[in-house]
């Protein structure tokens, strides 16, 4: 801390806890292993969840948990990119932190998630809500799929059918350009109109998860914030 009560930063613009915590999770990278942990820095400013998870997600991990030390701290457990399984690739997660029995064992997250409850109406740590929510997210996830690849089949012949038109034009043969340019042209109305239905179906695909992934890192950000208080 500073003579006027705000947190130091170091000139890169990272302050000391974060500093300290890449610090920690590069010589966790030199380890080699697939599922490593790090224990997280003190500190008086609090770092959210979410900003950890961006710090070690660029640095090719992803976080999979957080669970209380001896001392009263707090330890995340990582795993490398390079080492993800198929059955992480197949299950896209749209939450990304501590797993639910971690979160029953830390009592503010269980008050915290008492009044998600009461204000949303949604269970964030029952097993079952966090089923049900995924299990919608990876049906219009695949909707979404389906649907942008449908999109792009008129967008590649209207593509193609324009390429053809320029070559022909350019050979002397006025009819066959114009035929082709028609087909481009009517190739590309049809590309146009299959994107809303793309687009509403990204839209419905985020909107499944919010209110849940928002209840979620309530949670978490109450359980982080009172670990780092039991080590303050």
């Amino acid at each position: 801390m500073t003579d006027d009560g705000t947190a130091h930063v170091e000139d890169d613009g990272t302050s000391p806890a974060e500093a300290e915590f890449l610090h920690r999770l590069h010589e966790a990278r030199t380890e080699r292993t697939r599922v490593n942990h790090v224990d997280l820095p003190r500190s008086e400013g609090e770092i959210s969840l979410r900003h950890y998870s961006v710090l070690v997600r660029e640095r090719g991990w992803r976080l999979t948990g957080m669970e209380r030390t001896g001392d009263g701290g707090s330890r995340l457990w990582l795993e490398r990119f390079d080492f993800a399984t198929a059955r992480h690739i197949a299950g896209p997660a749209f939450v990304e932190g501590p797993r639910l029995d971690e979160l029953r064992g830390n009592e503010a997250a269980l008050l915290e998630a008492e009044r998600v409850k009461r204000d949303s109406g949604i269970g964030v740590l029952s097993e079952s809500v966090l089923d049900g929510v995924h299990r919608e997210h990876v049906r219009l996830r695949r909707r979404y799929v389906r649907l942008g690849r449908l999109a792009s089949l008129p967008a590649l012949v209207a593509f193609v059918t324009l390429m053809f038109s320029l070559v022909n034009r350019g050979e002397g043969n006025p009819e066959a350009a114009d035929t082709l340019l028609l087909v481009s042209a009517v190739s590309a109305v049809v590309f146009a109109l299959s994107l809303w239905p793309t687009i509403r179906a990204a839209r419905a695909r985020t909107a499944v998860v919010a209110d849940y992934k928002a209840g979620y890192e309530r949670v978490v950000a109450v359980a982080l914030g009172t670990s780092n208080t039991g080590r303050s």
